[in-house]
């Protein structure tokens, strides 16, 4: 049989309304996220320094531990980075990883010296690049869906209209871009429905007369007044729903992605009596994330063998900007016990959305794409705060502790004109909650010469229990999958050599983090959700359990001068 290739234009489409291209709670958490990374030594004592300073990477943590500098400083870092995930979806397993080399810091610190006899002894400045989010993974999921399918979630979007509500209303809408589809149409207003429901439309996999139970005995839609909603040929219209998802159906999900949030920090600090020391960092982000995925669904529909395939393109760039304000003091003259505060200001992130779908399916052997759909706004993050300590003891030992907290439900969307998305932001608030970090760290001096180091990390989980997507039933979003992170638990080592002024520094870094994925949106394979729309992710669909683990290898070059 002839393949329809059908497409809804060769434009890109700006849009501007929140429920053309709704941003979700995932996307910003995406954003918010940061890995621990910075100079090997820095990693190497699980990134517990805020309080100790004399290290570049403090930058990004608490900007006065430049000021402990009393040197100049220029380091490098590149690092060998392998992600791995893991899955298990009903005792069905799949793995997949991806390895790549990456440049982590480059930074340098002037020290300038001011006097011995002085109340400000040094007034130091730094400007360092660090890669504070990683993006790479690739991820595979296998499984039996056991009679539950995207195509649900389609036919459940295209029942309901923008409000959530369910109305029949659009469905006489739907039917005439069904026709025009048939017959190649080109270019129309989709700002009214689902590209999700046009996609499923143009693919067979949801159709408003037929079903899998057979719609013979179901009653034709009607308005509000009674009257029978008809095509243009006078003929009945009837719910849509789904073709395929029979028992038995089997699903493979496939996602790559890359890039990264990079960091270009700016720093003056002070040295006030050796005592007291105060830092302002300025930081520039670079935001760069693409991720592409396939999601597919196969079996036996009425005898035949049936199956889609949903091709998914997904990237968000943009520019950000924050600040850092930090203190470390020394309690007692005659200890070398510090404590640290620091304090990070949101950061305001101006941000572009693009993202593009095409599906196949062997249901009267079609093929669909999209436009590329566009949507710039803003995200504003929530403020920071760090407390730390750290403690030598003589010149062989350092010891270093440190508590972060980030309260994620804060984090704002906004849209590019400043002002509120108040639904996207309410999700926010109900999905994302408070981030705990813990970090602890030391260091040895083996001999003069020679290092070793140690540190661990505990990040509390971000979402809430039960958190979902949800896709408004008139969004251009056609990425129905989401990932529930939990907590995430980093072991670290690391080793350094100096001779002279020059240094070597090495570390090795293990994460470890559990997440629950989902395909789709599990509520939307009730039969009641077709009634009734979805308020809680209390669904049928069992979570894919993921473990994401990620080694990295670091070696830093530095030279004190």
């Amino acid at each position: 049989m002839m393949t329809k290739k059908i497409m809804f234009g060769a434009v890109v489409v700006l849009l501007s309304g929140s429920t053309a291209l709704a941003q979700t709670q995932y996307d910003a958490a995406r954003i918010m996220d940061t890995d621990l990374n910075g100079t090997a030594r820095f990693v190497g004592m699980g990134g517990a320094m805020s309080a100790l300073g004399g290290e570049i990477s403090t930058i990004g943590s608490n900007p006065a531990g430049i000021g402990l500098y009393r040197s100049n400083d220029f380091s490098g870092t590149i690092s060998l980075n392998d992600t791995e995930v893991k899955s298990d979806f009903a005792g069905v397993t799949g793995k997949d990883n991806r390895s790549r080399m990456s440049f982590d810091q480059l930074g340098v610190v002037f020290s300038n010296k001011i006097g011995n006899e002085t109340t400000v002894r040094y007034v130091n400045v730094g400007v360092n690049y660090r890669k504070q989010r990683n993006f790479n993974r690739r991820a595979v999921v296998y499984g039996n869906l056991e009679g539950m399918s995207l195509s649900d979630q389609i036919a459940n979007m295209t029942n309901h209209d923008e409000y959530g509500d369910y109305n029949p209303l659009p469905l006489n809408d739907y039917y005439k871009i069904y026709n025009d589809l048939k017959g190649n149409y080109y270019g129309s207003d989709w700002s009214d429905v689902s590209w999700l429901g046009v996609l499923g439309i143009q693919g067979g996999l949801i159709g408003p007369q037929i079903g899998p139970d057979g719609q013979e005995g179901d009653e034709p839609l009607v308005d509000a007044n009674g009257n029978p909603i008809t095509d243009d040929n006078g003929n009945p219209l009837y719910e849509y729903k789904h073709y395929i998802g029979m028992p038995g159906y089997e699903t493979e999900y496939r996602s790559r992605e890359t890039g990264g949030v990079n960091v270009i920090d700016f720093n003056m600090s002070t040295n006030i009596n050796d005592r007291v020391y105060l830092g302002l960092t300025v930081g520039f982000h670079d935001v760069n994330y693409k991720r592409s995925s396939a999601y597919s669904e196969w079996g036996e529909f009425d005898g035949t063998p049936t199956e889609f395939t949903l091709n998914n393109d997904f990237i968000t760039e943009g520019s950000g900007v924050n600040a850092k304000l930090g203190v470390i003091f020394r309690p007692l003259e005659e200890s070398a016990f510090r404590m640290g505060l620091a304090v990070h200001t949101p950061t305001l992130y101006k941000l572009s959305d693009r993202h593009w779908a095409s599906l196949s399916s062997s249901l009267d052997s079609y093929y669909g794409e999209t436009d590329i759909a566009q949507f710039d706004y803003e995200l504003v993050t929530p403020w920071t705060f760090n407390l730390s300590l750290g403690h030598t003891i003589g010149t062989s030992v350092a010891l270093g502790a440190e508590y972060e907290y980030t309260d994620y439900s804060s984090a704002e969307f906004r849209y590019d004109d400043g002002f509120e998305m108040a639904n996207e932001n309410d999700w926010i608030n109900e999905d994302l909650k408070g981030m705990h970090t813990v970090r602890v760290g030391a260091e040895v001096k083996v001999i003069p010469e020679f290092s070793v180091r140690a540190g661990y990390n505990y990040s509390s989980a971000s979402f809430e229990k039960g958190a979902y997507k949800w896709l408004y039933p008139n969004t251009t979003r056609t990425d129905a999958e989401y990932e529930n992170m939990m907590a995430r638990n980093t072991f670290t080592l690391g080793m350094g050599f100096r001779t002279g002024q020059l240094y070597l520094d090495a570390a090795f870094l293990y994460t470890n983090q559990k997440s629950e994925f989902y395909p789709f949106d599990s509520m939307f394979s009730h039969d009641d959700a077709l009634v009734d729309y979805p308020t809680t992710a209390d669904g049928l669909l069992p979570p894919t359990k993921m473990t994401n683990e990620r080694t990295q290898l670091l070696l830093t070059v530095g030279y004190r001068f």
